[in-house]
């Protein structure tokens, strides 16, 4: 997917610059998944893929109960669809990596004796 310049007209045919009318709204932090009742032990994991059913990279990650990653992951997808396989791991290392960051820091303050541990695997 071709990104829009900031000065450039905006992609949603409002007539006004991108960086005045959708830009914003593309930088926001992505939507997490909702983790209700998130275990203890939580392991997740982050990438991209292709995926020929969209004709494009998505940008997933997987989220296993237990820290060993045993059994079947979920798997979230996110909407947005990259042409290439590196805008799509810039959008997973900007947007949704620093997301699930701050997310797992926030659930562990929540519950009593829990620890956080971030490994950032490149």
């Amino acid at each position: 997917m071709e990104r829009a310049s900031r000065n450039s007209p905006c992609p949603c045919g409002s007539g006004k610059k991108y960086k005045n009318c959708c830009l914003p709204k593309d930088q926001a932090a992505p939507e997490m998944p909702n983790f209700a009742n998130m275990p203890y032990g939580l392991r997740m994991k982050g990438g991209v893929l292709y995926d020929p059913e969209v004709g494009g990279f998505v940008v997933i990650v997987h989220m296993w109960d237990n820290v060993e990653c045993r059994g079947e992951p979920q798997e979230y997808r996110y909407e947005e669809v990259f042409a290439r396989e590196e805008e799509a791991l810039q959008y997973y290392k900007t947007k949704i990596g620093p997301a699930l960051k701050r997310f797992m820091e926030e659930n562990a303050a929540k519950k009593k004796g829990a620890t956080f541990i971030h490994r950032q695997l490149e």
